[in-house]
């Protein structure tokens, strides 16, 4: 037992010998990219303050010398008709398009096709309801509420006019 206490204590002793800030310290190396020093310390072990902050301190920094261009305005001709005739032309709205807007709809793409279409908020958003005939747009079966917008893609649980709970997809 005795014997196994000393072997103990010795692991114990060479232990303390290797803590954070007991070894020496590892040679600089120069970062290959920037060619500054690159400094190895453990992550435990105190942060020295950055040598290269240090030193940029105490030196003025490099001056460049400034190029400046005088300003000048696009004259008419050939540059600015071509740059003109590049733009886009402006957007054309479709009859159906103008008439969603007007009534608060949005048009956008729908469905897994992409059709574009108008999705219109519903009156009775968020209504308390039972079956579909209670609402402008479906009765959603989870919450018993009217759905916020139509129409509603994907797959969603409503209860029809009857009241039957029954999952309705729409593409």
């Amino acid at each position: 037992m005795r014997r196994m206490s000393l072997i103990l204590a010795v692991l114990l002793a060479a232990c303390q010998m290797t803590l954070p800030g007991g070894g020496a310290r590892s040679p600089e190396v120069s970062n290959p990219i920037t060619g500054a020093a690159i400094e190895v310390s453990s992550l435990d072990a105190p942060r020295p303050a950055p040598k290269a902050a240090a030193v940029a301190a105490t030196q003025p920094a490099p001056t460049q010398p400034a190029v400046t261009q005088p300003a000048r305005a696009p004259l008419p001709g050939p540059e600015t008709a071509a740059a003109a005739e590049t733009a886009p032309p402006p957007v054309r709205k479709s009859p159906e398009q103008i008439a969603c807007e007007k009534t608060r709809g949005s048009w956008s793409a729908a469905g897994k096709t992409g059709t574009m279409l108008c999705v219109r908020p519903t009156r009775d958003s968020g209504k308390s309801c039972r079956k579909g005939t209670e609402c402008e747009g479906l009765c959603l079966a989870r919450s018993g509420t009217c759905a916020p917008i139509a129409p509603m893609f994907g797959c969603n649980d409503i209860l029809q006019d009857n009241g039957q709970r029954v999952t309705l997809c729409i593409d």
